[in-house]
């Protein structure tokens, strides 16, 4: 019986800290700029030649860095999901998550190389409406 093993890593959680840093440093970044081209412009010290480079420089790194931090959040939303389907196993684990395993039965693999994966229901009539849901569904995937 195939039983999903944990990770050695939480590469999921590292993602998902990763995702939440840069949500937050983009809104910090985006209200920076806004302060300095705001209040921060139109003071008096930046009137004079020397403060006007300084506001510009500043308000550049701002705006750039804030860009690095918007494409983190993209980058960060990616790896999470790819590290939770990873870590799941989605495919196996899809309905099965959070039966007992002892109720879970594996038959094959079969002349086309299937492995059937099967529940044990309680009832032959319950068993009977999931078997014709299972073959509705292969009609329509055959289809």
């Amino acid at each position: 019986m195939f039983t999903p093993s944990s990770p050695s890593r939480p590469w999921s959680q590292i993602g998902l800290r990763v995702l939440i840093w840069a949500i937050v440093a983009s809104v910090v970044l985006s209200a920076l700029d806004g302060i300095v081209k705001g209040p921060v412009e139109a003071s008096d010290w930046a009137l004079s030649s020397s403060g006007r480079v300084s506001i510009i420089m500043i308000a550049t790194w701002i705006v750039d860095i804030r860009y690095l931090a918007d494409q983190a959040v993209y980058a960060s939303t990616i790896f999470f999901v790819g590290a939770k389907f990873f870590e799941t196993r989605s495919i196996f684990t899809i309905g099965f998550d959070k039966q007992d395993v002892a109720k879970i039965s594996l038959k094959g693999p079969d002349a086309d190389n299937i492995v059937w994966i099967g529940h044990r229901y309680a009832t032959a009539m319950e068993a009977e409406t999931v078997a014709e849901a299972f073959a509705e569904r292969l009609k329509e995937s055959a289809a």
